[in-house]
């Protein structure tokens, strides 16, 4: 198992139509390669981590540089794993306004997600981490 985290910069802003296409678009390809993930975007930047067999994540990630969607694409992780993450998830997404998803098909809340598995380094605990605060609504 091998997970990818990268950021990236999106080229224009996106609407809450596009982000839900992309999404769309994002959790087909993913299945077609057997890579689950979490995808954030907020104020113009992504970050998205993959994570899945290492030929397959790192074909998504090529195919993702070429996207002219975004730029200054930056890796951020890309190594092995002793398991998945977001092991239920197509492509996890934390909407702008949540409630415009309820109706997604393979939407879950971010509340069930799992915790980081063992044997990540510091690095890679803290990017999970930084991932999961977005995903994961406040406690109150």
């Amino acid at each position: 198992m091998h997970h990818l985290i990268y950021s990236s910069t999106a080229t224009y802003p996106f609407s809450d139509t596009e982000l839900q296409d992309l999404l769309a678009k994002a959790r087909s390809r993913n299945e077609q390669y057997g890579v689950t993930g979490v995808l954030l975007y907020h104020e113009g930047q992504f970050m998205q981590l993959l994570e899945g067999e290492v030929d397959a994540v790192h074909a998504l990630y090529s195919k993702i540089e070429q996207d002219s969607r975004h730029t200054s694409i930056f890796k951020l992780a890309d190594k092995p794993i002793s398991a998945r993450s977001f092991a239920e998830w197509a492509m996890a997404f934390q909407p702008v306004e949540a409630d415009a998803f309820a109706e997604v098909e393979g939407y879950q809340p971010p509340a069930t997600l799992n915790p980081a598995p063992q044997g990540l380094s510091a690095a890679d605990v803290m990017l999970l981490k930084l991932m999961h605060q977005y995903m994961l609504p406040p406690e109150k």
